[in-house]
């Protein structure tokens, strides 16, 4: 079946699971360790894979879990919260793994004080990426809104993260990290006709705005704000200047930091700094033909290995100011899926450091007083023991 060797793929490329073992390798970090100083607390526990969380307050949450649920965390305790929707989760048949689809981000509207919306995205039932809006109310989704939904079903994209832009507008990235080869390329990223592989921009009702880029052949904006995207897993905008951040799996190797601008064109799968799983070229066209043409990564992460390179595979970013940790100022931290550690990287000396925080980080995200919150997920795939820290000085 094609989708099972996909995610067999997929899932070696990761190294979190051989397609034969249900036990879970820890590699060593691929760069150095940096030394910092910080504490850790655990707040919470009993998660499966804790995905997205919204900041309500220094100790109150809202966290979901991408089996399908979602939590208010207050003051450490756990109330689930009913009336979700229906999502799919798939991985390989035979492991308690799941690799694709579920619950996942979940964001406060910017005026979410006076209006009360939460917005989340998901792999519905029909296979479709999505995002709807609710409310809570007495621990129960209400008031729920379908507001955007893909063209075509997407089982090959697991970012899906919600930024706002302003009080009205947000990026949505949905991801394609199909198994495509220089032979065989998977062209879905750049067809401008698909959904997938591109990073969205959206009205807060799911509307199309009026600035976004009108491509060539077409006579009117769509919500597509860039394309050529494998698997963009965490995405940040710098508010002061207004920059939009990304970080997306790569196949074998060739994981991106990009920064994302209107209308570009990101190159996957044309041209990539990895190769496929199997060894085999992916990119269709030259690193001087795609220069024409597309938007080269700001820095890309291949870890050096004998059969070819291997993925950092990043799951989420975070730009640090303002910290109570001072190491950390300055620096993007990535939570990588591969090596079960949380890095730091500087964009301006290119350098990346492994962090003492072991463990597949799924977000982090900084709280009102300057700490850092992070979702970490199950580490044995026979239980339900993820977990979320509070990382101070």
């Amino acid at each position: 079946m094609k989708t099972t060797k996909i995610l067999c793929a997929i899932l070696l490329s990761s190294y979190l699971i051989g397609c034969q073992s249900n036990k879970v390798k820890v590699p060593d970090s691929p760069y150095p360790i940096s030394d910092d100083s910080f504490t850790m607390d655990t707040i919470a526990t009993g998660f499966v894979i804790p995905y997205g969380i919204a900041i309500l307050e220094e100790d109150e949450f809202y966290i979901t879990d991408r089996i399908g649920k979602m939590f208010h965390i207050q003051n450490g305790n756990k109330t689930e919260i009913s009336g979700m929707p229906k999502v799919v989760t798939f991985g390989t048949p035979g492991l308690p793994a799941i690799m694709h689809g579920g619950l996942m981000d979940i964001s406060l509207h910017p005026n979410y004080a006076s209006n009360g919306w939460v917005y989340i995205s998901y792999l519905g039932e029909d296979g479709l990426a999505k995002v709807s809006r609710l409310k809570v109310h007495d621990n129960a989704a209400t008031e729920f809104q379908p507001i955007f939904a893909t063209r075509h079903t997407n089982y090959t994209g697991n970012g899906m993260r919600i930024v706002w832009e302003d009080e009205t507008h947000f990026f949505l990235n949905v991801g394609n990290s199909n198994f495509s080869t220089s032979s065989n390329p998977v062209l879905n990223a750049q067809d401008l006709n698909d959904d997938a592989g591109k990073i969205h921009r959206l009205l807060e009702d799911g509307s199309i705005p009026a600035d976004n880029p009108i491509f060539k052949g077409f006579t009117s904006p769509s919500t597509i704000w860039s394309y050529g995207h494998r698997d963009v897993q965490g995405l940040v905008l710098d508010t002061l200047t207004h920059t939009l951040y990304g970080v997306e799996h790569g196949p074998k190797g060739g994981d991106e930091f990009n920064i994302i601008e209107k209308g570009k064109n990101y190159g996957w799968p044309l041209f990539s700094y990895g190769i496929n799983y199997d060894g085999a070229w992916v990119s269709t066209i030259s690193q001087d033909s795609a220069a024409t043409f597309t938007v080269f990564p700001e820095h890309y992460w291949t870890v050096p290995t004998n059969d070819g390179g291997q993925a950092i595979a990043p799951a989420c970013l975070l730009q640090v100011t303002g910290s109570t940790i001072s190491d950390w100022n300055n620096y993007f931290l990535i939570g990588s899926l591969a090596y079960r550690r949380l890095m730091k990287y500087n964009s301006e000396t290119g350098k990346t450091f492994g962090l003492k925080i072991e463990g597949r980080v799924r977000i982090i995200k900084q709280l009102p007083s300057g700490n850092i919150i992070a979702l970490i997920e199950r580490n044995d795939l026979r239980q339900s023991n993820g977990f979320i820290v509070k990382i101070s000085e």
